[in-house]
């Protein structure tokens, strides 16, 4: 008999259950819910679903958060009926506001924090707070950038809704669009925060809790859930920023790399950008004598270089045979565009309606192409490869706007040039979209991270032990009706690891995440099946692997991103393939910090070693526990707190809250 599917499911996938959608009824969900209780009873189960308890309070509150949906909706019809302006228009002033906001934020940045300090811990720039405005509570500064793109991708995204109004037109007052759009930004921030926070606890298992009246909280199921994402988190911006700092060393040591980092570049230097009073942007590229520094292209490596070196940079079929390097070299030269464009407007004064104006940044698709062409080699078909993957049509109702992935907004044949979504790359996120652009899947990816797990730990094992086998062959068939596809399986004197090797995407937004571990429970299904597929048919493995009998076994799960090292999932281990690398590799992690002598120079010293073994009897005595909580993990989990945090105005009704989670004081202090 079919199994009903639980209320969580619903909550996810039902239109009407959404209370970020105008079509959302509560009355349809209450006979839902009726239909569900009844269906238990019909199929004579007896307990419903364990989660349903928790789902039921986000259920029960749905009202509350489709009241914040309704007043940014209502808000811009309103502000449509008022002005009759084309959506098209009030685009263009949210993107200016947005690149006004970036403008003053990089400014109060650099004041506040970078100015005059050469060492910038991860920990201190994490925690800066700045005011939200509007009454709203403090805001964490990088979190700001995140904000900001998340607020206009939502708002852009609702905006085109109203493109098939009639009556609209062009002959709009700008003092009253300008002000229409600046409430709609401001007034819109405490939903997006809200609809981002309720997004998190119903795709991440959490649920509301009414502690006190007046007051709503948002939790976690599982408390060590958002910990170990933000530990899974700060090792990422930790490994991506080492690699920066050793490529922009090889840089100036390494002939090799130098000319890696200036493939397909022409000499060529942006000498001069303008902004016209419309916002229109030109450039003037001269020829020069040496390749100018590239400093984005060293940052997109080092991502590549930390969590992707599984994926070769051979020319991909879907890109118009341009490779992942190509497309960074390409991104890197719309980024010193974008940085030149912030320079010089930042000279302005940008509270003016006429500096506001200038503040569209927009540039024809023709003068993109040439600057394009006047700094790179690649051919105009290659350009518009790149150009697609990157950019939003505003009038392509089928494709969600996401600036993120996509920064560039595309009416006809301008582009506007959000400059928070391109001065922050995430380049792990882009890289992603950029390979399914390039329709290369993520078993395609988990494949090539099998081959780059075989090839090292074949490598780190060589001399540890007496034997280290690691069978090529993926298949092991029992018979010609039964077999398993086992990714990885290492064989050793006293134990063997079975495990599953998952490539997921990097995750962004509350449905990454729950598409990311949805994956892994996948996978840890498969390696218990298959531990148990080898153990049924040892007999005929035994000889393949040098035996079975009297070997610890252990499963897990390898995927290629931390944020879910330390989980378990059903039982299985999830770890990341640089954690499970260090122990069988050296059995050592190291604590370092960089000294900076100059922007393509600095020294690294190692301040404490942790060994996790120091021969193969602690090799094989620690594995399974360095399987389910890595040494790495415990170490930054002690530097981490869960706190909460205020999404709503101090006289809302109620004030919701949410888990969050901080460095601990002593930490950044």
């Amino acid at each position: 008999m079919k199994k009903t599917q639980n209320i969580r499911h619903m909550l996810r996938n039902q239109k009407h259950w959404n209370p970020f959608s105008d079509q959302y009824d509560s009355e349809k969900i209450k006979k839902d819910l009726e239909s569900y209780l009844a269906a238990w009873k019909v199929n004579d189960e007896k307990i419903p679903d364990p989660d349903d308890q928790s789902a039921l309070t986000i259920v029960k509150n749905g009202q509350i958060f489709h009241y914040y949906f309704k007043q940014v909706y209502e808000n811009m019809k309103n502000a449509i009926d008022q002005t009759k302006a084309h959506p098209e228009h009030v685009m263009k002033y949210l993107v200016a506001i947005g690149n006004s906001d970036t403008i003053l934020l990089n400014k109060h940045m650099k004041e506040n924090i970078i100015h005059g300090s050469d060492n910038i811990r991860l920990e201190e720039i994490s925690e800066f707070k700045i005011e939200a405005g509007n009454g709203g509570p403090l805001v964490n500064a990088i979190g700001a950038f995140e904000m900001q793109v998340d607020l206009l991708t939502n708002l852009l995204n609702y905006l085109r809704y109203f493109l098939d109004t009639k009556g609209l037109h062009d002959n709009y007052v700008e003092e009253e669009i300008i002000k229409i759009s600046s409430y709609l930004y401001t007034s819109s921030n405490i939903m997006f925060s809200v609809k981002d926070s309720y997004d998190r606890i119903a795709w991440e298992d959490g649920m509301m809790e009414e502690s006190h009246p007046n007051q709503l909280r948002l939790i976690f199921n599982d408390e060590q859930y958002p910990l170990l994402l933000k530990v899974g988190q700060h090792r990422i911006e930790q490994n991506v920023l080492s690699a920066i700092l050793a490529g922009r060393n090889l840089y100036t040591e390494n002939p090799v790399y130098h000319k890696m980092t200036n493939h397909m570049r022409k000499k060529a230097r942006l000498q001069e950008v303008l902004v016209d009073n419309r916002g229109f942007v030109s450039t003037r590229v001269t020829k020069a004598d040496n390749y100018s520094p590239n400093e984005e292209m060293i940052d997109g490596l080092a991502a590549i270089v930390s969590f992707y070196p599984h994926i070769y940079m051979e020319p991909l079929k879907g890109l118009d045979r341009l490779s992942i390097k190509d497309v960074l070299v390409l991104y890197s030269a719309l980024l010193t565009l974008s940085e030149a464009l912030e320079v010089m407007l930042r000279q302005e004064d940008s509270s003016k309606p006429k500096a506001l104006k200038s503040n569209f940044i927009r540039i024809k698709k023709k003068d993109l192409f040439s600057y394009l062409q006047n700094v790179t080699m690649y051919s105009k078909s290659q350009i518009e490869s790149f150009l697609k993957i990157i950019e939003n049509d505003f009038y392509n109702m089928t494709i969600r706007i996401h600036l993120w992935s996509r920064p560039l907004i595309k009416t006809r044949d301008v582009y506007f040039l959000l400059l928070a979504s391109l001065q922050a790359p995430n380049y792990l996120q882009l890289i992603d979209e950029w390979l399914e652009s390039a329709k290369y899947s993520l078993d395609e990816r988990g494949v090539a991270l099998e081959k780059l797990i075989k090839e090292d730990f074949r490598r780190y094992l060589k001399e540890k032990g007496k034997y280290a086998i690691i069978p090529e062959k993926q298949i092991f068939k029992a018979s010609k009706k039964e077999w398993e596809e086992i990714d990885l399986i290492v064989s050793m004197e006293k134990m063997i690891l079975i495990a599953e090797v998952k490539n997921i995407k990097f995750p962004m937004e509350a449905r990454d995440y729950h598409n990311g571990y949805k994956r892994l429970k996948e996978g840890a299904a498969q390696a218990v099946r298959k531990r148990d597929f080898i153990l049924k048919h040892q007999s005929i493995f035994e000889s393949e692997l040098s035996g079975i009998e009297g070997k610890r076994i252990h499963i897990a799960v390898i995927c290629n991103y931390p944020h879910y090292t330390g989980m378990e999932i059903d039982g299985v281990p999830v770890i990341d393939f640089m954690a499970l690398s260090s122990y069988m590799n050296t059995g050592e992690i190291n604590d370092s910090k960089a000294i900076l002598i100059d922007n393509y120079k600095n020294e690294t010293e190692i301040v404490q070693q942790h060994k996790m073994w120091s021969n193969m009897n602690e090799f094989y005595d620690h594995f399974e526990a360095y399987l389910r909580k890595p040494v790495i993990v415990k170490n930054h989990l002690k530097k981490f707190e869960l706190s909460e945090s205020r999404i709503t105005l101090e006289d809302a009704t109620p004030q919701i809250f949410i888990q969050e989670v901080d460095f601990k004081k002593d930490v950044i202090s």
